[in-house]
């Protein structure tokens, strides 16, 4: 089959800038080109050519104004081919532009946010996009549960995949070749004998890292060797600062070494840094759809710390490969737990070992790609089965 990947207007593929959608996109791609002619329309990079064809997937990129010529620009291109299938990632806002210039290909939606309230599209347009497509992919059951409350006749339309992580690429530091590229980069850091808590993602309010800093200020006075560890920028491929991530590292510059932030990091280098961590924290404040971050960290064994906001807690099962703060807004509420790991080096041990289990079993990017394109091919997906059996592990931690 022809199937066309339409990403976002934001960031390019490959993932070169980074991104969640774009993560996604790269992840699946090796599978999905096995069997079927795949291309990827994108926005336009400087550094990548705006037509390509690399690895048996070809690429279209356009340049980007506004969000509506980015997607009339899909629509042109659209026009001009036959494709099977069209898959749009996170706008139904411009489904409907696409759509009519491809009246005889099946649509699947690829939902990574809650795109379907008033302030984000009209409910007229939703239930236009919603009854062209075949199917709502979505990368949590919160996004799904979100969309059939504002939608309920379309509930079965509605799918979670969840989505999945390199295993390659995110290994844990038990592995030989990990554990040497570990010492390395604890080496390159000044990181030898301190516990590490990391946290990786954007820097703002609303991932919380203020709250982390708050919390290893009262940690280091029990784990004088602990260090946080914030690995990311205010928005992807630079440094930038604004008010929020300026106020944030005066409050770091407070607590010296017990701080670091190394600012933007590469997405193809991001998996070394997860080798530095001996706790994960994700302190999202937002209701989450449910930050990759989390696959990323149980690929590489590390315990999990987590907060109860949107679909963050679908992958964690409380004891078993991390912990489930609900009372998010307390800094207090994140050192008590980071002191409880820290006191208990075996347990937070048996938590990332878990959790690499857990990757391993239901986190692959292949086990993704098997799923869309069983919801492609009209065969039984998997994705139920995966929901089940993570529900089973809950219910029997």
């Amino acid at each position: 089959m022809k199937i066309l990947l339409v990403c976002t207007e934001k960031l390019p593929v490959p993932c070169i800038r980074g991104g969640a959608i774009q993560t996604y996109i790269d992840g699946i791609l090796p599978y999905l080109k096995r069997e079927h002619e795949i291309t990827v329309f994108s926005v336009a990079d400087p550094d990548l050519p705006d037509r390509e064809i690399r690895d048996n997937i070809r690429y279209e990129r356009a340049p980007r104004e506004t969000s509506e010529e980015y997607y009339q620009a899909v629509a042109n291109f659209v026009g001009g081919q036959k494709f099977d299938w069209i898959v749009i990632y996170n706008r139904p806002k411009y489904l409907s532009i696409v759509a009519k210039a491809a009246p005889e290909s099946r649509f699947l939606l690829s939902m990574h946010n809650e795109m379907f309230h008033d302030k984000k599209i009209d409910p007229q347009e939703a239930i236009i996009c919603l009854e062209r497509v075949e199917k709502v992919v979505t990368v949590s059951k919160f996004i799904a549960d979100g969309i059939a409350k504002l939608f309920p006749e379309y509930k079965h339309k509605l799918q979670p995949v969840y989505a999945g992580v390199d295993l390659k690429r995110f290994q844990p530091k038990w592995i030989e070749a990990a554990e040497e590229k570990r010492k390395e980069m604890l080496a390159v850091h000044g990181l030898e004998d301190k516990q590490v808590i990391l946290c990786v993602g954007r820097l703002t309010d609303k991932k919380g890292p203020h709250l982390l800093i708050s919390a290893i200020a009262k940690v280091i006075k029990k784990h004088p060797s602990a260090v946080l560890l914030l690995v990311g920028s205010k928005w992807y491929g630079h440094n930038k600062e604004n008010d929020y991530v300026r106020e944030i590292k005066a409050e770091a510059e407070k607590l010296g070494p017990a701080v670091q932030m190394t600012g933007f990091i590469p997405p193809s280098e991001v998996a070394d840094y997860f080798l530095l961590g001996d706790i994960f924290v994700c302190a999202s404040q937002w209701e989450e759809p449910l930050a990759r971050v989390h696959y990323e960290a149980m690929a590489s064994g590390l315990c999990t710390i987590t907060t109860a906001r949107g679909g963050n807690p679908e992958v964690i099962i409380p004891g078993k490969n991390g912990i489930v703060i609900t009372d998010y807004e307390n800094s207090d509420a994140f050192a008590t737990q980071i002191d409880y790991l820290l006191s208990r080096p075996k347990e937070s041990e048996e938590m990332g070992r878990t959790g690499r289990e857990l990757a391993e079993l239901y986190y692959s990017w292949s086990r993704v790609a098997w799923d869309i394109l069983s919801i492609i091919n009209d065969s039984k997906s998997t994705t139920l089965d995966t929901l089940g059996l993570i529900e089973q592990n809950k219910e029997a931690g």
